[in-house]
């Protein structure tokens, strides 16, 4: 579904969408409108485009709005606008949305943006048949593979690392340079995924992401789960002296959930923290790179520091 308040513009978009081979698009002209065919679809949509200035209702206002259904937690959501100050990607993407777009219609990107978005279609469709496979046995949770991603939604700050990189690109190589860093490493996360399942594991990662959050009571933060136990903070150059104590912080929220894992006979997650990685110019042109370095920082402190050893 495609929402814009300005038909001209959709029926350009909508002409757009159908070259490229996606004909089976339906329209909004407002978020309200689209709130009514979100609730009248019998099968849903697999993937919503949203412009930003929208009288009455914003598109972030409507992304938030469409994120809190149950049924569209995790589908796809791209903002298609002609505003591209920071402060609009920032807002979008705590919003939920998955990528950000700017007008005119650029047809190689958006081509290329919808690939995406197909694989991650493909990729949820693959998660659903899997758990449904399992069936009633109640062990779905344990068809989660280890380097899977494990939804954020719950997480103060929870992002995909997919949505995380999008986002970088949506910034451009300028405004990134406001941007820092941090992974978190989780050292015996094979440990416990072999040892418990996939349900499990799950949990312990969703407990790492709630004390991460918890470490940064601020708003303008980003924690995206890479998988294998691989967390991502991205964060406003500014919190970077805050950053300097997360290691001995995280450290200390860890340590609160000792006693629960004893009781229930689980290894508590052992984490490592690395250091601040700036965005520079070299980074940007590759998002992943950024991430990727921020992430060999934790590892490497994993060897370096026992300190966060338990």
């Amino acid at each position: 579904m495609a929402v814009d308040d300005d038909p001209d513009f959709l029926a350009l978009f909508v002409n757009a969408l159908d070259g490229m081979g996606y004909t089976d698009v339906t329209t909004a002209l407002s978020g309200q409108r689209a709130i009514d065919l979100i609730e009248d679809s019998q099968f849903g949509f697999e993937c919503l485009i949203l412009d930003i200035k929208m009288p009455e209702m914003s598109g972030i206002d409507l992304c938030k709005i469409i994120r809190a259904h149950p049924d569209y937690a995790e589908v796809p959501i791209v903002m298609n606008t002609a505003m591209a100050e920071k402060r609009y990607i920032d807002d979008a993407f705590a919003a939920g949305a998955t990528d950000y777009l700017t007008k005119p219609i650029d047809e190689v990107e958006i081509r290329s943006r919808l690939g995406m978005v197909q694989l991650l279609i493909k990729e949820r469709l693959r998660a659903d048949l899997s758990n449904q496979t399992v069936g009633g046995s109640g062990s779905a949770s344990h068809s989660i593979g280890f380097y899977d991603s494990i939804p954020m939604k719950r997480i103060d700050g929870g992002i995909d690392v997919l949505a995380m990189e999008n986002y970088l690109n949506a910034l451009g190589i300028f405004r990134a340079l406001s941007v820092i860093a941090v992974g978190v490493h989780v050292s015996n996360a094979r440990e416990i995924y072999d040892l418990e399942g996939g349900a499990v594991f799950a949990e312990a990662m969703l407990d790492v992401a709630t004390c991460i959050s918890d470490c940064l009571p601020f708003s303008a933060k980003m924690i995206a789960y890479k998988g294998g136990g691989e967390f991502v903070c991205l964060l406003p150059k500014q919190r970077e002296r805050e950053c300097l104590a997360l290691g001995d912080t995280l450290l200390g929220f860890m340590t609160e959930f000792q006693r629960l894992y004893d009781d229930m006979e689980v290894r508590l997650p052992v984490v490592s923290v690395g250091t601040v990685v700036s965005c520079r110019a070299t980074n940007i042109t590759n998002p992943t790179r950024l991430i990727n370095e921020a992430i060999r920082s934790a590892k490497e402190n994993e060897v370096k520091d026992a300190r966060y050893a338990f």
